[in-house]
């Protein structure tokens, strides 16, 4: 259903050109959930904003890549035609309900002035009682009590969860076929993001959603996901099951975030955390982005990038401790 192929993606800046993403490649099959994890400023959010063609350009340039959603490259489609997929096939749940969510103005006239607009580009319009009635049985569908009274209400009067609720509901409005969950559960407390989540699942089972979860939180694509990828400094090191990353990741920093995680069942003095930080994206490493910080690196790091390549089945890898995945020539 959507394929993403080393997508390079650039942000020019006073300092410099920044190479925020370095050869990107994801693919999601219909009815999936992939998960997207890794620390703050890896490229997760870009890539998914990338797909929508939601990027300021300039100062965003994609120098080479390719984005298929059901065979068709988003990247060559206009700006109208890709304001046709976006909301109607592929919708987008992002990480702060309050940002996307016009203070002044009621849920209900939120609400069906983006039905009223997804209908249309459907090609079946509905009149504004017609999308009331609809708005009232999403906010139902995401379980909102008393949708019927509340839909009259501003989002000030509603709780971080249920504006999160708010936020799906419009998402699927459009009836997409790919729903992105942009950290939906960041601003939320941990019995809310249990709701959130269990609401998510139960509708990628009713509608036979696929979802691409954008998170920095292994525990929230745990229990979402059946798979996952792993983002390092805008770049992919490792993708497989779920159950495979949790129990023998093979990338030397999916080891290290795994370590980074507090057990309740292992008492410890203190948590290990990855030595270093991430590179400049305007001078990066030549090869491996990881290399600077690797607690496992050799000569040929420094040098020459890494290839995601298919180590075993369905597990795939960016690490020259494995010798398949370095190029031909090095």
């Amino acid at each position: 259903m959507l394929e993403i192929k080393d997508l390079a993606l650039h942000f020019d800046t006073f300092e410099g050109t920044a190479k925020v993403l370095d050869g990107v490649s994801l693919s999601l099959t219909h009815g999936d959930t992939l998960g997207v994890v890794g620390e703050t400023g890896c490229g997760k959010s870009i890539t998914s904003k990338a797909v929508l063609g939601l990027l300021p350009v300039p100062p965003a340039r994609i120098p080479r890549g390719e984005i298929f959603f059901k065979g068709d490259d988003l990247l060559k489609k206009s700006p109208k035609e890709i304001s046709k997929v976006r909301g109607t096939k592929i919708a987008m749940i992002f990480q702060d309900p309050m940002t996307y969510l016009n203070p002044v103005f009621s849920i209900e006239k939120q609400m069906t002035d983006v039905i009223i607009r997804h209908s249309r580009q459907n090609g079946s319009p509905l009149n504004k009682k017609q999308a009331i009635e609809k708005a009232v049985e999403l906010l139902k569908a995401v379980q909102i009590p008393s949708p019927d009274q509340r839909i009259r209400e501003y989002p000030h009067e509603f709780s971080g969860g249920m504006r999160q609720r708010v936020l799906i509901a419009m998402a699927l409005s459009g009836e997409p076929e790919l729903l992105i969950a942009d950290e939906p559960t960041t601003a939320l407390d941990v019995t809310i993001q249990a709701q959130i989540l269990r609401l998510l699942r139960d509708l990628v089972n009713r509608l036979n959603l696929s979802i691409l979860l954008i998170s920095h939180d292994l525990g929230v694509v745990a229990k979402l996901c059946h798979r996952v990828a792993v983002m390092y400094a805008g770049n992919v090191v490792e993708t497989s099951t779920i159950d495979r990353i949790f129990t023998a990741p093979l990338h030397p920093y999916s080891q290290g975030l795994l370590r980074s995680i507090p057990r309740l069942k292992k008492r410890e003095d203190s948590l290990e955390g990855i030595a270093g930080s991430i590179p400049s994206f305007i001078n990066p490493p030549k090869g491996c982005r990881f290399a600077p910080r690797c607690p496992k690196v050799m000569d040929i790091c420094g040098n020459v990038k890494p290839i995601l390549t298919e180590v075993e089945p369905g597990h795939s890898l960016a690490c020259h401790l494995f010798p398949a995945c370095r190029p031909a020539d090095a």
